[in-house]
Order: C-alpha cells, then structure tokens, then sequence
C-alpha cells in the first residue's frame, strides 16, 4: 500500500512540475532524526510535529482503524503523516481522474528513516497508535510479485493480469475483508523498527516548473475526429461530475458521522437501503458485514466511475473498523477478488476486471 502511494506522490510530482529525487530544489537532507522511543506515547499532531516543522492547522490524514479489545488501534503511513493537505487533496483529484488544475503552495517533504548507522526511505514506515498514541512503528516487507510478460505477448499478459491475488485483509479466499478481525496482523509482514532507529522528515517549497513557450494551435487531427464521434456521450458528463461532487459531499458527512467502536443503530442491510451510496456484503457465517461508501470524486472528462469508496466492518450490530483511501486498510477492489482469488464480479459493484464501482 505504501508503495502504491509513493508511485502516486511520483507520477503528482511530474504532472504538478514538482522537483523529484536528486533534482535542484528538493527538501534538503533531513537532520539526524528523532528516537521511536522520543516518539512513543505522542499523538499523531505531536509526532509531526517532532519529525518537521509543518504548520499546525494540517489536518490529521485518515487512518486505517480498527476496534480491539485493548483499544482503538489506528494505522498511518510516515508520508501520509507529513503529506501536505494542498498535495493530498490533488493526490485525491488524480485518484478519481478528475481534472488537475495548478495547485496552491504547499512544501513537498522527505522522509528518512536511520537504523544501524545507515539512511533509508522512511515514507513506507507504519505508525501505530493505541487510543491515540504511538505505541509502535514498523517497517512493511516488500514482497516480491511476478514481473509482467511482454506487452507483445497478449495471452501471456492476460493470463498475468487474470493471476490469483491475496491480501493480508483477507483470511481465506471467498471471504470479506477482516472477516476474521485482528487476524491479518499475523499475516502482516513487518519488521518492527528499534527504540533507538530514527525517523526523520525535511519539508519545503518545490522548485517552481519550468515556463513553456505557448502550444501552437493546430487543424484537427485524427485524435480530435475520434473525440468528435464520441460528442454524444459527453452529453451526460456534466451530470456525471453533479453526480460526482454530490457524492463526495454527502459521503463526507455521513461519514462523520460513523465511529469505530460504536453502533451501527440498525442492520447493515437496512442501513444501506436507508442511506444513498451505501452497499452491504453479509458474511456467510456469523453477524459480519462490510459496508462501502461512496466518498465521490472531483469533476473531469472520464465518464467512468473512479469515485473513492470507504470501507467500514460491522460485526454483531458495531462499527469494528474503518478503511478510507489512501490509508493502509482494506481497499474497495478487495471485494471483486473470488473464492479462486481472481479479480471479477463475485459481488455487486465489481467489474468484469475487479474494478470496484460504489
């Protein structure tokens, strides 16, 4: 998941003309960094705050969350701890496919982490909090997958693209994600960094993009034919992006409105019907449900829907966790895997490809 986040910080980073690695203008090298042990105990605001001086109004990202028995545990990457709230709301424009449009200021920032003497990326780290305080940091495993076949070879690319997946989310194929619970921290791969490894962070302004000379306008192209003969179906794209917007009000606020650890009030399934942008998956066996939610999108031109979806566990009538993206939980797609592990439509919402529509 880390990975996935730092590929999509990458590919803002050229589309936003930010600095990228070794280029003039990035955040300087970190300081020495800060002892996990400083950093146990604290808040979420107050580990920021140790790591980089970054304004105080940022708001806390979303946290992966889940409801124990010892208390309310919360997931949060290092680099979404420190990712500025200009750059994650375009993060979030280019997650749905909206339209980017040239963001405000905002510092780019770098994370490094220090174990042994040696420097490392320190974006992936998992914070852990217990009730609100660092009880743990970790660092994930890569794993390993298999390299995609030649894009020349079509069978052997679809078959790549068909392979069975899995997910530490998921307990057994076939099943809802956390359907067993805490479960998946057995099957989390992670090595959990030393009271004396270092976390560090350096925050500032990326070096403004290059001026570019005007394009020159140009008769239509093959390109703008093919646009033309499409003309009818963007008829409906104005109210797509209503559709869009609408949802990603409305999906804010009932959200707000739902707390891991309390009731949901009314069963998973008459909670959907009751609630716009809300479907229920039952569990085969026991009082388990997943519900999504549908967080909506920004305005663009694709009039497929890439809206974001948040992921709630209701499990005997109360809220046992909380998914949102771009957090570490359990992602919406994780729904369309089958009993074979092979992304489809084993559920409503899915597409043929494990695309997951709310």
């Amino acid at each position: 998941m880390a990975r996935r986040l730092a590929g999509l910080t990458g590919a803002l980073a050229l589309l936003l003309g930010a600095t990228t690695a070794g280029a003039q203008g990035e955040p300087p090298p970190p300081a020495a960094g800060v002892p996990v042990s400083q950093l146990t105990g604290l808040d979420p605001a107050a580990v920021r705050g140790r790591l980089a001086d970054v304004p105080a109004a940022w708001p806390i990202p979303p946290a992966f969350q889940l409801a124990t028995g010892d208390g309310l545990l919360s997931f949060v990457t290092v680099q979404d701890l420190m990712t500025d709230p200009v750059l994650a709301e375009q993060a979030a424009v280019f997650r749905t496919h909206g339209d980017l449009v040239p963001p405000a200021p905002y510092l780019q920032c770098r994370e490094v982490l220090t174990r042994g003497g040696s420097l490392e990326q320190g974006a992936g780290v998992v914070l852990m909090f217990r009730n609100g305080r660092l009880e743990a940091a970790f660092l994930p495993v890569e794993v390993a997958h298999p390299p995609p076949p030649n894009l020349s070879d079509r069978k052997a690319m679809h078959a790549w693209l068909r392979r069975p997946g899995s997910s530490v989310f998921i307990a057994a194929l076939g099943e809802l994600p956390l359907e067993d619970g805490a479960g998946f921290m057995s099957r989390w791969a992670m090595t959990a960094l030393a009271p004396d490894d270092r976390l560090s962070a350096a925050c500032a302004p990326p070096t403004p993009p290059p001026t570019r000379p005007p394009t020159p306008r140009h008769g239509l192209d093959a390109s703008d034919w093919q646009g033309l003969s499409l003309l009818p179906f963007a008829v409906t794209l104005p109210g797509k992006n209503r559709q869009r917007v609408a949802a990603h009000r409305q999906g804010a606020t009932l959200l707000a409105t739902l707390h891991v650890g309390e009731r949901l009030g009314s069963a998973p399934e008459a909670f959907a019907a009751d609630h716009p942008g809300v479907r229920a998956y039952r569990a085969k066996q026991g009082d388990y449900a997943v519900l999504s939610l549908d967080l909506g999108g920004y305005p663009g031109r694709n009039l497929t829907n890439f809206n974001d979806t948040a992921l709630l566990g209701v499990r005997n009538g109360r809220i046992e966790w909380l998914s949102q993206p771009p957090g570490l939980g359990p992602q919406a797609d994780l729904l369309c895997l089958d009993e074979r592990g092979v992304a489809g439509t084993p559920r409503p919402g899915c597409s043929g490809w494990g695309h997951f529509s709310p």
